[in-house]
């Protein structure tokens, strides 16, 4: 996986039924509007130097109901995609989902649902992206904090192996590998490795020295792809219920480019990475996964200083979206470096 990478985080929770800079949802949380300049979120060089784009969609599976809802997105220019016989890359279909409610605790699951599509770049750099959830039973109930949060990768491909995985070529590529745990912070406090709140929920590395993580690959290449590989957690202290067990880090503290979030309602903000979707169990039980898919990736420019503090935020799914505060365990997360070609 030596090619850049662009992401997009869209959160519901920072829209309202009154139009913003960032977008617009209607009353029950069903369909959200996201306005996004792709020149923006794409990076110059990617929206200059590419046409097409391997664009990957993920989203929690998230407590919405007991009824069965198809999610339908509209405003990417997606080609060979389309539902029931209509103009191709107009209202497609990027998933069905049944779920239980949101107070319940089974059937949640866990990240599994990565969905993979051809994108030519659209005319405009503006769009506007709308994603609907429709329910089989015609349902237009409020659905409130159970509205998936979307993430989506984009990844260039050229015209002539359109149809090549580019996120296989991860294998075959020189790479780095390391290991950041919290084991060696202390909850609610600062000691020379870094700081940590109270509830191991926000925790900052202090003095990472990238140069001698990455080794060799540092005089070879000016940006890099940062991906999570792996995640553990010990048993949580504290019930989670439903969607408060959808959770994911942001990660800042490298100079990540071509990324857009939506976490509040002014602006879309730039430099943050994000992991993938896991789902810790409850008290006395541990958790681990190892993460195949490529909404882990995130690219970088090499820091202009060997060393860098990386902050972890963790986020839930919980009210569409927020900032988790409840009490959680030490957390151990493997790192994945590799060279991007330019």
């Amino acid at each position: 996986m030596d090619v850049e990478v662009a992401k997009l985080w869209l959160n519901p929770s920072v829209l309202t039924t009154t139009q913003s800079n960032v977008g617009v949802r209607d009353s029950t949380f069903r369909s959200c509007t996201y306005f996004v300049d792709l020149r923006e979120c794409l990076g110059e060089t990617l929206y200059t130097k590419y046409d097409t784009f391997k664009v990957l969609i993920t989203y929690p599976l998230a407590g919405i109901g007991s009824e069965l809802n198809t999610i339908f997105v509209e405003g990417l220019n997606l080609v060979n995609a389309s539902y029931q016989g209509k103009t191709a890359s107009t209202n497609i279909a990027v998933a069905v989902q049944s779920s239980q409610a949101a107070a319940t605790n089974a059937n949640i699951g866990k990240q599994t649902q990565t969905r993979e599509f051809i994108m030519i770049k659209p005319d405009s750099n503006k769009i506007s992206l709308t994603f609907n959830l429709v329910a089989d039973n015609a349902a237009t109930s409020l659905i409130g904090s159970g509205t998936p949060v979307f993430f989506l990768t984009f990844a260039p491909i050229k015209k002539d192996v359109i149809y090549k995985n580019p996120w296989n070529l991860l294998y075959q590529n020189e790479q780095a590998n390391f290991t950041l745990s919290t084991r060696i912070l202390s909850a609610g406090a600062t000691n020379s490795f870094g700081t940590m709140n109270a509830t191991m929920t926000n925790f900052t590395f202090t003095n990472v020295n990238m140069r001698r993580i990455i080794g060799t690959l540092w005089d070879k290449y000016n940006k890099f792809n940062l991906i999570c590989a792996s995640y553990g957690t010990g048993s949580v202290g504290t019930s989670l219920s439903g969607n408060q067990r959808l959770q994911w880090f942001q990660v800042s503290g490298l100079q990540f480019i071509n990324t857009l979030s939506a976490i509040n309602s002014n602006n879309l903000v730039r430099d943050y990475a994000t992991t993938p979707i896991f789902q810790p169990q409850n008290s006395s039980t541990a958790d681990a996964e190892s993460f195949a898919n490529p909404i882990g990736a995130t690219t970088f420019r090499k820091p202009e200083s060997e060393t860098v503090d990386l902050n972890f935020q963790l986020w839930s799914q919980n009210n569409a979206g927020t900032v988790l505060n409840s009490q959680m365990n030490h957390f151990t997360l493997s790192f994945i470096v590799v060279g991007v070609k330019e």
